[in-house]
């Protein structure tokens, strides 16, 4: 049982059960089966209102005046009257005259004694001494007021609803901090640093309410480092794109003056500076998605349309690495979005399933529509990707095998822009290996019911 409320819940009633049983059993010892004080005085005052009812009834010369000393169930006592131990009103008791006879000895009149079936009550009548009634009846458990067969199956429905209500509303208060607190962790672990629960936990106990407020400076202080992060990536990437324009501007007068033999140098150099330039660029579209822009203008994008469009352009690469793309099922959707960033996301994954699926195969693209939601599905044909890292392939810089990776050209931010701008659309990524072998990486984006 893993869940606080359903402990709490337990425990709560398990323990309001106990508390029950306890006054169960406290009652039992405080109503044993002998006659205390009070319990004497109201027994047999109840058997001398009976046995004088039934006389003044005799004597007014009314009918069934027999009834009235007679049991109502078989539980209740049958009371008789006695005048020195001849039977006066009623019917015979076993023991009766022995009954009158210590009660007329006893100081105050009465005389109870209890058997192991039996309880018999003897009392002298104070209107008139001369008679005594006696009582017998079955000895009276002092677990009556819980056993008692006609209201039992109602007083354990009441005892069970009342500590059951009161559980699950003493386990929902309990329990109402943890929840909140837990909801603000998955808004923080999905990105959502904005949220905030010391407000929302105003009441709780103290460790509680320090707790959240420790929580709120935590995020507060991961925002700031994040946006300090996010600031210094931007600006060197941003002062990083000068230097390398004055060195491309100065290989080329370097290349004009200088001889032949040197050519594949100056071209190795220009390589690479594209390659830095194009990093450069990568990571500036990154952190621009890491602060949450690139949504100002948004247009139709036609998903179909551009689909073809990716799948031609990376034809060209796939021929040159020995393999080709071709596209599967095109459903006819389209969304508002940045068509700019939708391109780029899924450039990125077909051109990361061109660099790694083995010559001679092909990479597969389909776009289907369900319902509101289009899901663009990149099938490759590679080695794929260990388990483990299924879920890591989406941050920055993460290589699976960093030579592979680096000898595919590579720069480790292409799938990080995929999945931030698919978020931003309102979308998901996911990244399996396929059965037979290979990635195959799925982007769902909302479409619309009508997904078009």
């Amino acid at each position: 049982m893993k869940s606080l409320f359903l402990r709490l819940l337990v425990s709560l009633w398990l323990a309001m059960a106990l508390l029950v049983g306890l006054l169960a059993v406290i009652h039992g010892w405080a109503f044993s089966a002998e006659p205390s004080g009070l319990r004497r005085r109201l027994n047999t005052r109840s058997v001398e209102l009976r046995a004088e009812g039934a006389l003044a009834c005799a004597r007014d010369g009314l009918p069934g005046c027999e009834q009235r000393l007679a049991p109502l169930d078989p539980r209740d006592q049958r009371v008789a009257v006695y005048r020195a131990g001849a039977l006066v009103m009623g019917e015979p008791i076993d023991g009766a005259p022995l009954a009158e006879d210590r009660a007329r000895r006893s100081a105050d009149g009465i005389a109870i004694e209890v058997g192991e079936e039996r309880e018999l009550v003897a009392v002298v009548l104070r209107r008139d001494p001369a008679l005594a009634a006696v009582a017998a009846g079955p000895v009276r458990s002092p677990w009556m007021f819980f056993i008692v067969p006609e209201t039992l199956p109602q007083r354990l429905l009441a005892i069970v609803a009342v500590t059951g209500l009161v559980a699950v509303l003493l386990a929902r208060y309990l329990s109402r901090p943890i929840r909140i607190l837990r909801g603000a962790t998955q808004r923080m672990a999905a990105g959502d640093l904005s949220v905030r629960v010391a407000q929302k936990l105003a009441g709780a106990d103290g460790e509680t309410l320090a707790l959240g407020r420790d929580m709120d400076r935590m995020a507060e202080r991961i925002d700031e480092l994040l946006e300090t992060q996010r600031r210094l990536l931007r600006d060197v990437s941003h002062e990083l794109r000068s230097p390398l324009a004055r060195l491309n501007i100065a290989l080329e007068l370097v290349r004009r003056r200088s001889p032949p033999d040197v050519e594949p140098a100056f071209d190795r150099i220009e390589r690479e500076t594209e390659r830095l330039n194009g990093m450069i660029g990568e990571l500036l579209t990154l952190s621009r998605l890491e602060s949450g822009r690139g949504m100002e203008r948004t247009e139709r994008v036609d998903l179909a349309a551009l689909l073809e469009q990716l799948v031609e352009d990376a034809a060209f690469e796939a021929e040159q690495r020995g393999c080709s793309v071709e596209l599967g099922a095109r459903d006819a959707c389209s969304l508002d979005g940045n068509e700019e960033l939708l391109r780029r996301a899924i450039e990125n994954v077909v051109r990361n399933a061109v660099r790694f699926t083995e010559p001679g195969t092909a990479v597969r693209v389909d776009l289907e529509r369900s319902g509101g939601t289009a899901e663009v599905r990149v099938r490759d044909r590679g080695p794929g990707v260990p388990e483990g890292a299924l879920g890591d392939i989406w941050r920055p810089f993460y290589r699976v095998d960093d030579h592979r990776a680096r000898g595919a050209g590579g720069t480790g931010i292409g799938l990080a822009i995929t999945q931030r701008a698919v978020r931003i659309h309102g979308g998901e990524v996911e990244a399996r290996n396929a059965d037979g072998g290979g990635l195959e990486v799925a982007l769902r984006l909302p479409v619309g019911a009508a997904g078009a």
